[in-house]
Order: C-alpha cells, then sequence, then structure tokens
C-alpha cells in the first residue's frame, strides 16, 4: 500500500462544498509546522469542469482547510489555463486563445467576480505569475515564454502585459507548472520528475532536478511561494510539501506531508492557481537532513576497493560495510555521538531504539521516514545479515530514493517501495523502520 493511501482518510468533507454548498469553515488539530514566513492565509483559486470559480483558504502552519467557497455562476467561456496575480486578481485563458483578467469582488460566504478581455492569441498550455511582474506559460510546442506585467495595482489593462521572451524553444513539455519566487519556477514531468528552473535577466535559465521520481500523479502543483508546494491528484486529494531552500537546486530539503494531507479527496477543480505573493522562506534552523543526503548522494559510484575511506576497518572490502558507508554520512554531515564502531546494520537500528531514535513501520504512520534517515532491514537486535541505507528523498507516491554501502560491490543510489523492500545477506530482510539523526 503506498503512502498516498495510508493517508488519513475522511479529513475533509470538501468534496460537499465544491459540489454545491457555497460556503464552510473547517478546523483541525495542527500536525506539522512549516518552515515559511507567510503574510496571510494561502489563497487558492480554482475552476470547476462547469466553469464555476472555486476560493480555498489553506493555513499554511498546518495545511489544514480554514474556507472553501464556489461561485454561483460560470464563466462566460471554456477555461484553459490559470494565474493568480493577488488576492483577488486571476488571469485565465480560454480555449479560444482569449486572455481575460478575472476581478474577484467577494469570497467570504459566496464567491462573485467580474471579467475583462485583455488580449487574444494566448494558446498557452500552462500559465502561471511569480508575484514580481513576469507572467509564464508554455506551450505545445515545448517553448518555456515569459511576459512582463506592468500594473503596479495588480490588474493590467490590454497594454499592460507584454514584452515577450522566449526563455526556451523546446524541452518544456510539462505536467505542471507554478512559480516559487522570483523568476524561479517549479514544474512536474509526466515520467515523475520534479524541476525547478531559475530565469536570469537576461533570458537565460538553469534547471534542477529535484526529484527523478513520483511525482506523475498530480493533475495540478501551485505554490504561494516561501518553499510551500501543494499537489492535487486525480482522485481528488491534495498534498502539500515544504522545500527548505526552493532556490537552492536540490530536493533533499524538501519535507513530506503524507500522512497529513491537506485533504484526502474533494479537490476536483481543472485548473488551480495560488497567490504566489503570501509566503516567503524562512532560513532552515537546522539542515542537518539537507547535508547528509548530499553527503550520501555524492558517494554514488565509488567502488568497494575504495571504502577505506569510510572506515579503515573496512579493508577495501574485507568487512562488510554498508553501516560503516551509513555512520560516515552522519559524520561528514555533523551529526554528533554517531557510533562509528558499530559495523552490524541491525547494530545501527538497536542503537535507534536504545537512543529514541528508531521509528517502527508497525505504527500508523508507517515510520514516516525523511532524508538523512537510516533504513534498517532486519529486526534491530544487532544481529548480522541485515542492511542499511541513507534515505536521500521520500517521493509523492510512498517510494524512497535510497543510497547504500556495500551494494552489488559500490555505493548505489535506487527508488525502493518500504513496503516490498528486502535486503541483507539471503535479500530476504525486510525494512523494521528507520533511524532519525539526532538534532536533526
Amino acid at each position: 500500500m503506498s503512502l498516498f493511501r495510508r493517508a488519513r482518510a475522511g479529513l475533509l468533507a470538501f468534496a460537499i462544498a465544491l459540489g454545491g454548498v457555497t460556503a464552510v469553515a473547517v478546523t483541525a488539530s495542527p500536525v506539522a509546522s512549516a518552515d515559511a514566513t507567510c503574510s496571510a492565509n494561502v489563497s487558492v483559486y480554482g475552476t470547476l469542469a462547469d466553469g464555476r470559480l472555486t476560493y480555498t483558504s489553506i493555513d499554511p502552519d498546518n495545511g489544514n482547510i480554514l474556507h472553501v467557497v464556489t461561485s454561483g455562476t460560470p464563466l462566460s467561456f471554456t477555461p484553459r489555463a490559470m494565474a493568480t496575480l493577488n488576492s483577488n486578481t486571476v488571469l485565465i485563458t480560454s480555449t479560444a486563445g482569449r486572455l481575460y483578467r478575472i476581478d474577484v469582488k467577494t469570497f467570504n460566504t459566496s464567491l462573485t467576480y467580474t471579467e475583462s478581455l485583455l488580449q487574444s492569441g494566448w494558446t498557452h498550455n500552462l500559465l502561471t505569475y511569480d508575484g514580481h511582474g513576469h507572467i509564464y506559460g508554455t506551450t505545445s510546442g515545448g517553448q518555456l515564454l515569459q511576459y512582463l506585467m506592468s500594473a503596479q495595482d495588480g490588474k493590467p489593462g490590454e497594454l499592460q502585459i507584454g514584452q515577450r521572451v522566449e526563455i526556451g524553444s523546446g524541452g518544456f513539455s510539462l505536467k505542471t507548472l507554478a512559480a516559487a519566487a522570483d523568476d524561479r519556477l517549479i514544474a512536474t514531468a509526466s515520467d515523475g520528475q520534479l524541476i525547478s528552473y531559475g530565469v536570469n535577466a537576461s533570458g537565460g535559465y538553469t534547471r534542477a532536478q529535484l526529484d527523478d521520481a513520483g511525482w506523475q500523479s498530480f493533475t495540478n502543483l501551485v505554490s504561494p511561494g516561501g518553499g510551500l508546494y501543494y499537489g492535487k491528484n486525480p482522485d481528488g486529494a491534495m498534498y502539500w510539501y515544504e522545500d527548505g531552500d526552493p532556490a537552492d537546486g536540490r530536493g533533499g530539503d524538501i519535507a513530506y506531508h503524507l500522512d497529513d494531507p491537506v485533504a484526502s479527496r474533494g479537490w476536483t477543480q481543472t485548473l488551480l492557481s495560488a497567490d504566489p505573493t503570501t509566503c516567503v522562506v524562512k532560513p532552515t534552523a537546522n539542515p542537518l537532513r539537507g547535508k547528509i543526503a548530499a553527503a550520501a548522494t555524492g558517494e554514488v559510484g565509488t567502488l568497494e576497493k575504495d571504502c577505506d575511506k569510510y572506515n579503515t576497518a573496512c579493508n577495501a572490502g574485507e568487512l562488510d560495510w554498508c553501516a560503516m558507508f551509513a555512520t560516515w554520512t552522519w559524520a561528514t554531515a555533523g551529526v554528533s555521538g554517531v557510533p562509528r564502531n558499530d559495523f552490524v546494520a541491525r547494530g545501527l537500528g538497536q542503537w535507534g531504539v536504545d537512543h529514541n531514535l528508531f521509528k517502527p513501520r508497525s505504527g500508523s504512520a508507517h515510520g514516516s521516514p525523511k532524508p538523512g534517515d537510516w533504513v534498517i532491514y532486519g529486526v534491530p537486535d544487532g544481529h548480522v545479515g541485515g542492511h542499511v541505507d541513507v534515505v536521500t528523498s521520500v517521493h509523492p507516491d510512498g517510494t524512497l530514493t535510497v543510497v547504500g554501502g556495500n551494494v552489488s560491490h559500490k555505493v548505489t543510489r535506487r527508488v525502493i517501495d518500504p513496503d516490498t523492500a528486502r535486503s541483507g545477506a539471503n535479500n530476504d530482510q525486510p525494512i523494521s523502520g528507520y533511524v532519525s539523526p539526532p538534532g536533526a
């Protein structure tokens, strides 16, 4: 069973809210806390299949839905792509290629709005606004285009969107697209990649792959800034994520809340977009997990003959060295008190138990693995025959990217399903749980 399907069912009666009730307020006990500073609650606009608009307010600190309202009347056109400019202004393109500005008048007990036709020729597949004057769109030919929005009040007229710049002429056949910050985009591809793009002042860009698998299920991805990402699945579930530093080009510092979704059902919108100026990044107080993941990933491909770098006792592979590698990654990242002289994988699990750092998979949260954790194969009892990996990514579909030493006689990175993964001397030991680094 994937972590998606393990998520708490029935968190919110959100489907009812979108189906006919005009507004609903919901509260829930906070389960997690985001590392972002937000000026207001997260505002997410959407369109339903029948053309009606939706507005959802989300508490950025814990992912709880606070308020939902749906318009009584549909748009006068069939929407194709959507970008939110601010808390009460949205741009929507039609299937006929027209660009409309939607001015939201109320979103408390009812959602009312007015439409203004701005321009024609907008045939983009995806649309987003970065909150700092730039609109981005992709085309069916794989182009990424940038436009300047010059209205100071955030409500552009016909002549206040222009200066078209082609950022890339190919390679942007993306499944989702959202702005994460000023000239910084977050996107997913159909093969499951999570990608970050940074656009510079001259129209060039840098591309970083934050994750190589697991994001293909999302039909919508939005961000209010501050490293917060919200992804919607076709089954109506909405999940939230926190990127400790959305500008660093790494995905190892993304925190996942798969056991605490925004909602486990009810998100039936065809388009979604968030106010991108709501949140800013709070400096990460403890980047330890990201450092561990980076240390492990940087060693991928190192051969067994060179394992003495992880511990001189390895003696070019005379001893099993997966535990040596795992403790080396923690020590390299600055973790104190690492059991560097314990060379048995299941012994590291017992060390975790003894220090109240072991998270068994038998619990309701199935261990809640996070980047930087040790993956313990076999019961933590100090016996031989097990294995230990280091988690470097936790994917939305519940799979993990792990890096381990002494795998095929080298340091290997692979994607595993924790429900079915087996390792150890006879490849018969399931994952018993995870050990968190102290201080993380």
